[in-house]
């Protein structure tokens, strides 16, 4: 049974297909651990990725399809450039801009054909977050498992304005109006919790250490994979700098097969590729490093996924032109 919690998204578009996904993500992971014996946040978060990365292999073959047809293009787009290069004036500016409009009604393609796949993608995107930043507000067995810790510590004297505290060091990533009485609200907070803050929480009121041990194995049982927490930021002073480094690395080469492919035509469409393929990936690797691994394994996976995707459709694509 899928449990709600108030974090879980109400917003218009977003909350129906966070919705969807998190039935998605509460399905694999109770598949794992009742078909396979394996509670794993990181093997559900593999195979969710893989899921929706094939749920939207239509729309990327689209996009991929409309950059190269474009690009087939660029050199005739070019010579029509050309021609008017010196010729600044408004009629002239009308010609070039139709000599391109029949171009393009010519070869059946656009400039925003592309682009029509990629702003579907951007709400369905944005609600993968959602559920992989809200776990428990989507996975039954998890929130059980914070359920737990909520019953054990409830009556405990002291315990709200410690957690009141916590809540406000959290900042902008803690939970809104935070009520220590509300399960929900309880629940949505512990799941927001890094080692650092379970510490924090020990160290103020070091008799929950003993009495929240058997839960906190259990979260970490979860949460870890190949040793790293992926509840916590990447550490790169350890192994879980391999999230990171793998991500810049992916990304590298995503970024370079599409130049690759896309070479040729417009030299300045060109040096902007040439400088988004150095670009991105560190990009990629600041954000990746701001955000919870878990987070940044989706990423890695979701890129991985791309990778094989552009070089599969590509082949594709060549095969069908030759």
């Amino acid at each position: 049974m899928l449990l709600v919690s108030l974090t879980q998204s109400t917003a218009p578009i977003i909350g129906p297909i966070s919705r969807f996904f998190g039935v998605v993500m509460d399905y694999i992971y109770n598949i794992l651990k009742n078909g396979l014996g394996l509670e794993s946040i990181g093997m559900s978060i593999i195979l969710f990725t893989i899921f929706t990365r094939l749920l939207l292999l239509p729309l990327a073959f689209k996009q991929q399809k409309s950059m190269r047809e474009m690009q087939k293009l660029q050199p005739e787009m070019k010579k029509i450039q050309d021609k008017y290069k010196n010729k600044k004036d408004p009629e002239s500016q009308q010609k070039m801009q139709m000599e391109i409009s029949q171009l393009y009604q010519k070869h059946g393609t656009s400039p925003f054909s592309g682009c029509l796949p990629l702003i579907v993608q951007l709400p369905i995107i944005w609600a993968l977050f959602q559920v992989l930043r809200n776990l428990p507000a989507y996975i039954g067995s998890v929130r059980d498992i914070y359920l737990g810790i909520v019953s054990k510590i409830s009556g405990i004297s002291g315990i709200s304005s410690v957690l009141l505290e916590i809540n406000e060091g959290l900042k902008s990533l803690g939970v809104p109006n935070f009520d220590p009485t509300s399960e929900n609200h309880l629940i949505d907070l512990f799941s927001k919790f890094t080692t650092d803050q379970w510490n924090l929480l020990f160290e103020k009121m070091p008799q929950l250490s003993t009495v929240l041990a058997d839960s906190l194995a259990h979260i970490n049982k979860i949460n870890y994979l190949l040793g790293i927490n992926l509840a916590d930021n990447p550490n790169l002073m350890s192994i879980g700098v391999l999230i990171p480094v793998l991500n810049v690395a992916a990304q590298f080469l995503v970024s370079k097969l599409s130049m690759d492919k896309n070479a040729g035509g417009n030299d300045q469409a060109a040096q902007t590729n040439k400088t988004m393929m150095y670009t991105m990936p560190f990009v990629t690797g600041f954000f990746v490093i701001s955000m919870p691994a878990g987070l940044g394994l989706y990423w890695l996976v979701g890129t991985l996924f791309q990778l094989v995707q552009q070089i599969v459709i590509n082949k594709y694509l060549d095969e069908k032109k030759a």
